[in-house]
């Protein structure tokens, strides 16, 4: 769904940063703002470092460099995509979604239907967890916890929980909160009986594990069976219901997307117990596809957060041909999937447990690419005879044409080419591919590019500091010390962008990303001089690394040992060193181009720029 400026704006003035991340961390008071220890796995800290703006609504830690704002945070600390991140921030404030303009009854009934079933699924888990705490300790659920040796941290972390073996306890509690059964049953809760009126309890004397939406909602159940009962499946699962579609979600995503963030990788498990037992383990960048296939809205789903990802299978036949089935949907995700199978078909947990964490952590910093493990399977028994060149070039293809970077696909097809003893030329017509262009030129969408530069012809920007819009946002790359410097200066306090507006240094700055981020700044700053507080906040999400939005530091002019001297200074420091920068790339710019083409008109040129570097130093 695509939401207006206005609703984005609407929704963030509702909310505020810091009680989103307080939930997190906590924060005290420090100036004028508030400090506290970095919620952030990959950082772990004595001392507080994490600095947050309730005025401005933007975070920064001093100790990794995290920035953002509460839509930046939501994504990297839960990982929600920013539709997610909204609609949450939106119920939040209890701000109704915005309906759309077609069939607005109808989509109304069923974002109320929606509604009400997250409803019955929050109580039905926080009905499962509290008969979980009620069993006594030598119940057949807590021996079977203490088994897996899951912890009381882990348990409540994941909402695990236990549904008794009454054919009516949840039938009950559900009713004795006015819910209709009717309703329950289309949560897949229960069931009507067949031979009698009344219903039944689907989830019977098994471990519970609540399935979340990236929102933090119970949307699903999974159920694990205590003891191995005849036609029940170890396993049982919710179907299908209007708020859970199994092949958009992925189990403890929710609770590990910001150890998937913090670690760069992805590792993808198959139930829920494999999860749970890792994270337990201290492996807590890990997703379970709770039995099923992966699909391509899981690959999507995992390219917001790392394109690396390494998939774990049994060593059976039915764990390759899951690989298999794999491999061309996380190569078309513009993914680099890696394999693991582990020996003697032991499951993650088992291992962990013979061999600690630590072996399973080697194991997967030594895991192969999948098309590696793949193609190695497909050539067992390879002599490579003509016929099956040919019939193995015919299974390449679908992969080949999967992978959207041309890079990648290239550099498989060479090892292909290899392996099968033929030549590159000859697998390229085989799988009907084409040579690639200089600089791999894409021009299918979504897929990785390189843009070759054309030649500046404007003196005032030397090559070597020009920039572009990198994946839709404003790169800093290559920017002078300098000019990152003016940023955070002059977003830091609105004198300090005054200052910076009334010098008409914006003509002075030469790197082009630092030049577009300070244009937006002064666009939205005279169109409403009250949103200044809220402009930090707002660039964030232009930004490829917005701790550079923050490079001035944290002490603000209302803070205790605040040198308003030193600032000014400091300041106008600052914007000597970015024109004295930028006159001197413009000079050499020019004795370049008057090497090439003698003019008296460059000499002048040159000799102005001279007397204006002086004139700079006199003052």
């Amino acid at each position: 769904m695509r939401f207006s400026q206005d609703f984005i704006e609407r929704v963030s003035e509702a909310n505020n940063l810091v009680d989103i991340i307080s939930q997190y961390t906590q924060l005290k008071p420090s100036g004028s703002g508030l400090m506290g220890r970095c919620p952030f796995p990959d950082h772990v800290e004595k001392t507080a470092s994490f600095s947050v703006s309730e005025t401005k609504q933007v975070y920064h830690c001093f100790g990794c460099h995290k920035s953002g704002n509460m839509f930046s945070f939501l994504r990297d600390y839960q990982g929600m995509s920013f539709p997610e991140a909204v609609e949450y921030l939106a119920n939040r404030a209890s701000i109704p979604m915005p309906a759309p303009e077609k069939n607005e009854a109808a989509q109304d009934q069923v974002a109320e239907k929606k509604k009400l079933l997250l409803k019955v699924n929050k109580l039905a888990a926080h009905y499962f967890s509290e008969q979980l705490h009620r069993v006594p300790h030598d119940h057949p659920v807590k021996k079977y916890i203490a088994s897996r040796g899951l912890s009381k941290e882990v348990i409540e972390t994941f909402g695990i929980g236990y549904a008794v073996a009454e054919w009516d306890g949840l039938e009950k509690y559900l009713a004795s909160h006015n819910i209709s059964m009717a309703l329950a049953e289309e949560a897949r809760l229960v069931k009507a009986r067949t031979n009698k009126s009344g219903y039944f309890d689907i989830f019977r004397d098994r471990l519970m594990f609540p399935i979340f939406s990236a929102m933090g909602e119970p949307i699903a159940f999974g159920g694990r069976y205590l003891e191995k009962k005849e036609n029940e499946p170890k396993y049982l699962n919710s179907p299908e219901t209007p708020v859970f579609i199994k092949g958009k979600v992925l189990y403890g995503l929710s609770q590990t997307a910001r150890y998937i963030r913090s670690d760069d990788m992805a590792l993808i498990v198959e139930g829920y117990m494999d999860l749970v037992s890792l994270y337990q383990a201290g492996i807590r960048n890990v997703v379970a596809t709770m039995g099923t296939a992966l699909t391509p809205d899981h690959g999507k789903m995992l390219k917001r957060m790392t394109k690396n990802v390494v998939a774990m299978f049994d060593g059976d036949s039915a764990g390759m041909e899951a690989a298999e089935r794999s491999l061309p949907i996380l190569l078309a995700a513009d993914l680099y999937p890696k394999g693991l199978t582990l020996p003697n078909s032991m499951d993650p947990d088992d291992y962990v447990k013979k061999y600690g964490a630590e072996a399973l952590k080697a194991e997967l910093d030594r895991a192969p690419d999948l098309f590696v493990m793949i193609l190695a399977r497909w050539m067992e028994g390879y002599r490579g005879e003509a016929s099956e060149k040919v019939k193995l070039a015919d299974k390449l293809k679908p992969l080949f044409e999967a992978i959207p970077d041309l890079r990648l696909r290239d550099l498989y097809l060479a090892e292909a080419a290899q392996k099968m003893s033929v030549t590159l030329p000859w697998l390229r017509q085989a799988v009907g591919i084409q040579g690639s262009a200089p600089g791999y030129t894409q021009n299918r969408p979504g897929m990785t590019r390189t843009v070759q530069p054309s030649p500046s012809t404007n003196p005032a920007v030397p090559e070597a500091v020009s920039s572009s819009v990198e994946g839709g946002k404003i790169s800093l790359k290559g920017a002078s010390k300098a000019e990152l410097l003016l940023l955070g200066l002059v977003l830091k306090s609105r004198a300090n962008f005054d200052q910076f507006v009334n010098e008409k240094l914006l003509e002075s700055v030469a790197h082009d990303g630092v030049k577009k981020i300070l244009e937006k700044a002064t666009d939205v700053y005279r169109q409403d001089l009250n949103k200044f507080d809220k402009l930090t906040s707002l660039l964030v999400s232009y930004v490829d690394q917005p701790e550079y939005l923050f490079q001035a530091g944290p002490q603000a002019e209302t803070e205790p040992g605040f040198d308003e001297e030193a600032e000014v200074k400091l300041l106008r420091d600052c914007f000597k060193r970015v024109r004295e920068n930028f006159l001197r790339e413009q000079a050499k710019q020019l004795a370049r181009d008057l090497k090439n083409e003698p003019s008296s008109e460059k000499l002048e040129q040159i000799m102005n720029i001279q007397r204006n570097r002086i004139s700079l130093n006199k003052g």
